[in-house]
């Protein structure tokens, strides 16, 4: 019996270790040349430690909801529609969203106020 038990947290484990491995892919609704615009961003925050794998990411001062488990996230935004894109560490995500569970974040502005 308890061979069975521990063999699929065996299994477990590393999916799960495995779902934030890396930064994802951010690809915009846009022409191929703006395409990764905002990956082009994360990856460059992500090598400064600005950031961490799984990052929250807000449009417009709402979280936007992905599965953290995608190496690719479709935002729905073209490049022009961005004003300005920042990046908070850790501890002030936190603090400002009070989420537990994410590594910094992203906080995208754009020319609307409505959330894409």
């Amino acid at each position: 019996m308890c061979i069975i038990v521990r063999h699929p947290l065996f299994i477990f484990l590393p999916l799960i270790m495995i779902g934030c491995s890396r930064p994802k892919a951010f690809v915009l609704n846009d022409t191929s040349e703006n395409k990764y615009f905002v990956s082009e961003l994360v990856n460059k925050a992500y090598k400064e430690n600005q950031i961490e794998k799984c990052p929250l990411i807000v449009i417009n001062g709402i979280p936007f909801e992905y599965n953290k488990n995608q190496d690719s996230i479709f935002l729905p935004l073209k490049k022009s529609d961005i004003i300005s894109l920042n990046f908070l560490n850790i501890n002030s995500s936190r603090i400002i969203y009070n989420e537990k569970e994410n590594d910094g974040a992203i906080i995208i502005t754009t020319k609307t106020s409505k959330h894409p």
